[in-house]
């Protein structure tokens, strides 16, 4: 029998796309579209101290920014990351 070779182990959240302007990009976010009121800022300071999220996907349009910005707020404290540490991605219906 052959051996089995072991497949690399490929963290998706630490994969970036370099933008036009030389800005790393994280390629995998935590989405927060349709996050239930409450639960929305633990899943943003769970994704961003335990899971290795660099990445929230938000808008203003969800209604929950308060709490994406209080779990992004808790999180930085909590692990010493800087703000330039995450990509927030926003948008603005008009």
């Amino acid at each position: 029998m052959g051996s089995i070779e072991e497949t690399p182990q490929v963290n998706l959240k630490t994969i970036t796309k370099t933008l036009n302007d030389g800005t790393k990009m994280p390629i995998l976010g935590l989405g927060t579209w349709q996050s239930k009121p409450k639960e929305v800022e633990e899943a943003v300071y769970h994704a961003i101290c335990n899971s290795g999220y660099r990445h929230v996907d938000a808008a203003q349009i969800y209604g929950n920014q308060d709490e994406v910005g209080n779990g992004v707020n808790r999180a930085l404290k909590d692990t010493g990351l800087k703000r330039e540490d995450l990509w927030v991605t926003s948008k603005i219906w008009m």
